[in-house]
């Protein structure tokens, strides 16, 4: 029974132990995934072979050019052969970046235009996060900033909490940086903010402290870095997510509380507009929600935040209607905005918006408002005031979204060890 089902699809095996007690324990079999596989990693257990299975199987990088017409080019899927299943995404200058679940980072770099990528190669292994440049348009965009888990020479895993910090050329693919960083300070995220001169890297610590860099300054000594102070509304709250744009960052603590901090005047009026008392910089604003946040996306002029109960809001500049309100006037505060669906993802480009949305079969929707222009709102080459569904096709395992001027990327992969969409666990 195992070879028959060996031969089988991860969706069929599935299917077949869902039909009764005995057929389930057959289909749990580590022997049944490792055949549908092929191959796994030196490392994995058996009881991971499902998972590494389902991962392997799903993992997709689809990219859809953008142009004039009516409707995004075809589908091309893109599959790294080294990879089990992908965790994310991020787009550098003229390239691609996938990080897999097993810690290998890999750079696609777009070739001709349109979305068309160069054959994958392996930028770094044990990566922990990476991060690069929020625009594209500036020389010191080709670097990527890279977390890696270092290794004794034994081939096991480092000292508990020592990090190295790596910066990488995109175009040539060297390490141009390489900085240990005391076990004292375990980082988990890092990301790039601030203004333009001087750039900053984030760093999340385990404890949830966020601290900061100068990107000009790398060999400034780690010990160095000042912590950022998050004042909460009901006392310190550790941070669990930072997410960063041009000329801001957002915080989002382990309670769900959102904070904002930009670092000019002008980044401050585009989201809390001119009859707003000018507060400090580089002073985290807190954003009022009723639910906690669960996601967040920001953009240059505008932001994105879901809570808990897949309520979707809106912030900041909306000249072309990229806030989805009905409307083209700037919030300068949470706005919520109707969605038919739980949304997944989203992204926030200069003028529009793009969330990826899922209905209780498990289907997804790609939606989208603002400025379609050059083909950013596939369908809708007018533009849109308000979310509207767009002419992509969405394959049901995409869970990351991301769109340059001329591509729109979606990474599909399916991770049975994740939560289903909406259960917030026990309350």
């Amino acid at each position: 029974m195992e070879i028959i089902l060996g031969h089988l699809s991860p969706q069929d095996i599935r299917s077949f132990g869902a039909t009764c007690t005995r057929y389930h324990q057959q289909s749990q079999s580590p022997w049944v995934w490792k055949r549908v596989c092929g191959c796994m990693p030196d490392s994995s257990k058996p009881s991971e072979w499902q998972r590494l299975a389902i991962l392997k199987y799903t993992q997709a990088l689809h990219t859809h050019g953008l142009d004039t017409a009516q409707q995004a080019s075809p589908s091309r899927a893109i599959d790294l052969p080294g990879a089990h299943g992908y965790q994310r995404m991020m787009l550098g200058r003229d390239c691609v970046l996938v990080l897999d679940y097993q810690g290998t980072l890999h750079l696609l770099r777009e070739v001709h235009g349109a979305g068309e990528l160069s054959q994958p190669t392996v930028l770094c292994h044990d990566v922990m996060d990476f991060a690069v440049e929020p625009r594209r348009d500036v020389t010191y965009s080709v670097l990527v900033h890279v977390l890696v888990r270092p290794k004794d020479s034994d081939g096991t895993g480092g000292s508990p909490g020592s990090t190295l910090l790596r910066v990488y050329h995109q175009r040539t693919g060297e390490c141009v940086y390489d900085m240990r960083i005391p076990a004292s300070m375990a980082f988990t995220q890092l990301c790039l903010t601030g203004p333009e001169s001087p750039r900053q890297l984030l760093m999340l610590c385990v404890t949830g402290e966020v601290f900061a860099f100068n990107h000009d300054d790398f060999r400034r000594e780690v010990t160095r870095m000042n912590a950022r102070i998050i004042g909460a509304p009901h006392g310190h709250e550790p941070i669990r997510q930072v997410y960063s744009s041009h000329g801001s960052a957002l915080y989002l603590t382990g309670e769900g509380s959102a904070f904002l901090e930009v670092y000019s005047h002008y980044s401050y009026r585009k989201m809390f507009g001119l009859d707003q008392l000018l507060c400090a910089l580089y002073t985290p604003v807190h954003l009022p929600t009723l639910n906690k946040v669960v996601n967040c996306w920001l953009g240059p002029g505008h932001l994105c935040l879901v809570d808990e109960l897949g309520g979707f809001f809106t912030q900041g500049v909306n000249n072309y209607g990229q806030l989805g309100t009905g409307d083209r006037v700037d919030r300068t505060q949470l706005t919520q905005v109707a969605v038919s669906m739980r949304p997944v993802d989203m992204w926030c480009g200069l003028n529009h918006t793009l969330v990826l949305l899922q209905d209780e079969s498990g289907a997804k929707e790609l939606h989208g408002c603002g400025c379609g222009a050059g083909g950013r709102l596939p369908g809708f080459p007018e533009g849109s005031d308000v979310l509207v569904k767009l002419n992509v096709q969405v394959p049901r395992t995409a869970h990351s979204i991301c769109a340059t001027f001329s591509c729109l990327h979606l990474l599909s992969c399916h991770d049975i060890a994740e939560p289903l969409l909406g259960d917030t666990g026990p309350q």
